[in-house]
C-alpha cells in the first residue's frame, strides 16, 4: 500500500540530476539536508561547504546510495526506517561547491521549514548554556543536539516521552493557554477559537512531526465538537488514526503511533469507570493503565520491561507540568527581550540538575530487562492478561488484579528463559570485523568473542553497536555477559567493546596483555568502564561459563613481534558434542606453530582466522582441525577480497558460511542435533546429527 503515488525506498534509484533543499537535518555538530526530487525526498549528506539555504536548487549527477537490507536476525532494517519517515534514499556529496546552485522559488512548506531553522538559530544562539538544547527539545522536538547517553537515562526511567514533543505536551499548552484567556476574561466561544489559532501555528512549527499532528488533530477537533456540545472521542481518535495512515501508510509500524493509540484507546475506554473516584485515585489509574496497555508494544518494538516506570512517572509528570513545561513556555517570550544574567543562570541551574537528577537516578538501580522474542502464542496471552489487569484497575478489584499481574509476570519470565535448544551459536554480521555470541540456554550463561568495529561509508565512520550487537543482545533477551573475549586489539574486532560494557553487564573480560596494542585504547576501557574481572589470557588454560568449555590454546607464538595478529587469543570451543575452533587473526606461521605442538585442533566448526584472507588457514591447520564446516566473518563488497580464493580452494569438501554472502548465521545445538540457520539463503538451512552424520530435513 502507497500513498498518493510517491515513489518509497523500495523503488530503487540509482541517481539524480537535479534536487531542491526543502529542509534542515540537525545534528549537534553538523548540518544536513533534506531534498527533493521527483516527488522524492531524500537525506542529503555534505561533507564541507557553508549552509546552503531552504529552497537552492542543485543540478548534476548524484549518486543514490544503496539502503542496505538487513543482513541479521534483526526486526529493524534501514528500509523501515527510511520509509517511516518517508524517505527514498541517501546521498553523499564531498561539497556543493562544485555544482550548479541556484537560489529557487520556497513553497509553503519550505517556508515553515524555513521560519523554524530562523527561530531554532535564534534559540541557540540567544545562551551559551547547554540548557537550549533541553529547550530545543522540548519547544520543538528537536532531538539531534542532546547527547544519546541522556537519552539512554530517559528511556532507562520510562520517562522518554516527557522529552519529546506528545500529547503530554499538547495537553499541558492547551491548560496554560485556557487559564491564561480565562484570566483575561474572555469568552469562552472566543476562547476556544483561541485555543484553535494556536494549537494549528504549534502545529505549523512542529509541522513534520507525527505526533505533535496526532495530538493537535485530536485537540481541534474535540474543541470544534464542543461548540455542537458533543465530545465523539473515539470517533475522532479513530479518524486521526486513518489521516495518519492515509497520509503514510507506514506508520502503522512506527512505536510512537501504537504506542500512543493504544494508550489513548484503553484511557477513553475506562472513563466510564474512573469518573467519580478521587483526583489522587484517577491519576494512579490511569497511569496504570497506560502502562500495562503499552506493555505488548514495548515488548515487540523493544524488546524490554521495566520495573519503575511508574513510579517514575508517577514522579516525573508533576515535576514536568508544574516546573519544566512552565519554563519551556516563558522562555518563547523571554526571547524577544535580551538576556538577562540571572534568569539565563536560573535555566542553566534548573536543567542540569534535572540532567544529573535524570542519569543519577538512571543509575541508581537497573530499570529495564531485556526480553527476547517471543513465540506468537506468547504474545497472545499478554494481550489477555493485558485486557484482564486493566479492568481490573478500572473496577479497583485488587484481588484479581493481583492474580492476573501474578500470571502475566509468570508467563513473561517462562518464556523468557525458555528455549527449545542447549546452544546457540551465532556468528553476527558486523561487516568487516568479527563478532560472536554464543549461549548456553540451559544455564543462563553467555560468552562473546569479539565485538565488531567500525563501518565506514565513503570515509564517514559510524559505530555498529547500535545497529548489529546490542539490538541482537536485545532480542535474545541478554542483559548479562558472562565472559567476553577480544582475541586481539584490531579495531575491526575490539572496536565496540566499549560500547557493549557500557550497556550490558560484562562480568569477566578476557584479553591477552601481550599485545602490542592493547595500550591503545582498550587500557583505558579496562581502568574507567570496566567493573568487573579482568582475565589475561596467559593464565588461564581451560575455562567453563555454564556448560560452555573453554580451552585457550595458547600458542606462545616464539615468532610473535608488533603486529597484534600474532598474538590473538585462540579458543577451542566445545558446545555439549560439537566443539570450534576460534581463531581470531593468527598468521599461517603461527597456525603451523600449533600443529607442531601437537594440539588437539580437530573439530566439527572452524572459523577462518583474519576473514579468509590468504595469511592464514594454511593446509596444515586445515588438516589438524578436519571441521565438517568453515565460518567466515567477512564484509559485503570488502575491499580486500576477504575470503581469498585460495583459501576457499583448501577447504574443499568442507561447507562455507559466509557473512559475507549469507549475513548472519546461526549454529543451533540440542542434544547431538545441530542446525544451521542463514539470514540471507534459506537454501542452507539444514540440520544434521553427528552420530548419524547425514542431513536431515527441516
Amino acid at each position: 500500500m502507497l500513498y498518493a503515488g510517491k515513489p518509497t525506498v523500495s523503488e530503487a534509484v540509482e541517481h539524480i540530476d537535479e534536487f531542491t533543499i526543502t529542509d534542515y537535518k540537525y545534528y549537534r555538530d553538523e548540518i544536513h539536508y533534506l531534498a527533493e526530487a521527483d516527488g522524492m525526498t531524500f537525506e542529503l549528506f555534505v561533507d564541507e561547504g557553508g549552509r546552503a539555504d531552504i529552497g537552492t536548487v542543485c543540478t548534476g549527477k548524484f549518486a543514490v546510495a544503496d539502503i542496505k537490507g538487513q543482513r541479521n536476525f534483526l526486526k529493524r532494517s534501514d528500509y523501515m526506517q527510511l520509509a517511516l519517515n518517508q524517505i527514498s534514499g541517501r546521498i553523499y556529496e564531498d561539497t556543493l561547491d562544485r555544482t550548479d546552485c541556484t537560489s529557487g522559488k520556497k513553497t509553503v512548506k519550505m517556508n515553515l521549514a524555513h521560519f523554524r531553522s530562523l527561530y531554532m538559530d535564534k534559540l541557540l544562539n540567544y545562551t551559551s548554556f547547554d540548557y537550549r538544547f533541553d529547550l530545543l527539545t522540548l519547544s520543538i522536538g528537536n532531538k539531534s543536539y542532546i547527547e544519546s547517553e541522556f537519552f539512554d537515562s530517559l528511556q532507562k526511567l520510562g520517562i522518554y516521552h516527557l522529552y519529546v514533543i506528545s500529547g503530554t505536551h499538547v495537553a499541558f499548552i492547551s491548560a496554560f493557554l485556557y487559564f491564561a484567556f480565562r484570566k483575561m476574561r474572555l469568552t469562552l466561544r472566543t476562547i476556544k477559537i483561541l485555543l484553535i489559532i494556536s494549537l494549528l501555528a504549534f502545529l505549523l512549527i512542529n509541522i513534520f512531526s507525527s505526533s505533535v499532528f496526532r495530538a493537535v488533530f485530536m485537540a481541534v477537533m474535540l474543541i470544534v465538537t464542543s461548540f455542537f456540545n458533543k465530545k465523539p472521542y473515539l470517533m475522532i481518535i479513530s479518524l486521526s488514526a486513518i489521516v495518519q495512515i492515509l497520509l503514510n501508510p507506514y506508520i502503522v509500524f512506527h512505536a510512537g503511533y501504537q504506542l500512543s493509540y493504544i494508550t489513548t484507546y484503553f484511557i477513553l475506554l475506562a472513563r466510564p469507570f474512573i469518573q467519580g473516584q478521587k483526583a489522587f485515585v484517577q491519576l494512579l489509574q490511569i497511569t496504570l493503565i497506560s502502562e500495562v496497555s503499552t506493555l505488548l508494544i514495548i515488548l515487540v518494538q523493544f524488546n524490554e520491561v521495566s520495573i519503575s516506570g511508574i513510579i517514575m512517572n508517577m514522579f516525573f509528570v508533576p515535576l514536568f507540568s508544574i516546573v519544566i513545561f512552565p519554563m519551556v513556555i516563558l522562555f518563547q517570550a523571554m526571547m524577544i527581550l535580551p538576556n538577562i544574567g540571572f534568569i539565563d543562570y536560573f535555566y542553566h541551574f534548573t536543567f542540569t540538575f534535572l540532567q544529573e537528577m535524570i542519569a543519577y537516578l538512571a543509575n541508581l538501580i537497573k530499570h529495564r530487562y531485556a526480553v527476547k522474542n517471543l513465540p506468537e502464542f506468547i504474545y497472545m496471552c499478554i494481550a489477555a492478561f493485558t485486557f484482564l489487569i486493566a479492568r481490573s484497575i478500572c473496577k479497583l478489584d485488587y484481588m484479581r488484579l493481583s492474580v492476573y499481574g501474578l500470571l502475566l509476570v509468570v508467563t513473561v519470565y517462562s518464556a523468557n528463559i525458555t528455549d527449545r535448544e542447549d546452544f546457540t551459536f551465532t556468528m553476527i554480521d558486523v561487516g568487516q570485523g568479527d563478532a560472536f555470541l554464543i549461549e548456553d540456554h540451559k544455564s543462563d550463561q553467555t560468552v562473546m568473542i569479539d565485538t565488531g568495529g567500525v563501518f565506514t561509508f565513503d570515509d564517514r565512520e559510524s559505530m555498529l553497536a547500535e545497529k548489529t550487537v546490542l539490538p541482537y543482545l536485545k532480542e535474545r533477551g541478554i542483559d548479562n555477559i558472562e565472559l567476553l573475549v577480544l582475541s586481539h586489539m584490531d579495531i575491526d574486532h575490539v572496536g565496540e567493546a566499549g560500547d557493549v560494557i557500557n550497556k550490558k553487564n560484562v562480568r569477566n573480560l578476557m584479553v591477552n596483555m601481550e599485545d602490542p596494542k592493547l595500550d591503545e585504547w582498550a587500557d583505558d576501557i579496562i581502568k574507567n568502564d570496566f567493573k568487573g574481572n579482568v582475565l589475561p589470557s596467559e593464565d588461564i588454560s581451560t575455562i567453563n561459563v555454564g556448560n560452555i568449555l573453554i580451552e585457550n590454546l595458547d600458542a606462545a607464538y616464539p615468532g610473535a613481534e608488533k603486529d597484534s595478529n600474532e598474538h590473538s587469543i585462540v579458543l577451542k570451543v566445545t558446545l555439549g558434542q560439537y566443539s570450534f575452533l576460534m581463531t581470531g587473526d593468527m598468521t599461517e606461521a603461527m597456525e603451523e606453530h600449533m600443529v607442531m605442538q601437537k594440539n588437539d585442533l580437530q573439530v566439527d566448526i572452524l572459523k577462518l582466522a583474519h576473514h579468509g584472507s590468504d595469511t592464514s588457514t594454511g593446509k596444515a591447520i586445515v588438516e589438524a582441525a578436519s571441521p565438517s564446516y568453515a565460518l567466515v566473518s567477512a564484509g559485503k563488497d570488502n575491499q580486500y577480497g576477504h575470503p581469498h580464493q585460495d583459501v576457499l580452494d583448501r577447504l574443499t569438501g568442507i561447507e562455507i558460511l559466509s557473512t559475507k554472502d549469507t549475513g548472519m548465521v546461526q549454529l543451533n545445538i540440542k542434544s547431538d542435533r545441530l542446525c544451521v540457520r542463514a539470514k540471507l539463503d534459506e537454501a542452507l538451512n539444514h540440520c544434521i546429527k553427528k552420530e548419524l552424520n547425514h542431513q536431515l530435513s527441516e
